[in-house]
């Protein structure tokens, strides 16, 4: 069965007062991994299958270098964006056949 799930970056975050307080580094800045506009698509069928990968070669869209962005060839999704959304990506493998 084939399936599909998009996700696109909407919006980026800083939150300046909070990075001082929690962060080892605390001008660190905004994360450079994610850009908004960024579109990833996630496919399962047959042998492919890119949620057991965290995402990585799912990146559609980017207006940076794909090599620095997550989800692109050389980087798959850090831990908390891939906590943060995977658990809605599986979702919609299991309830949108294509």
């Amino acid at each position: 069965m084939k399936h599909k799930v998009k996700v696109t970056v909407i919006d980026k975050k800083l939150y300046p007062e909070l990075q001082r307080q929690y962060c080892a580094d605390p001008e660190s800045g905004a994360c450079p991994c994610y850009h908004v506009g960024d579109e990833f698509v996630f496919q399962r069928e047959g042998d492919t299958d890119h949620f057991w990968h965290m995402g990585l070669g799912t990146l559609t869209k980017t207006g940076a270098d794909p090599d620095t962005v997550a989800g692109g060839p050389k980087m798959p999704h850090c831990s908390e964006a891939w906590d943060a959304i995977s658990r809605y990506i599986y979702q919609g493998f299991r309830a949108a056949p294509l």
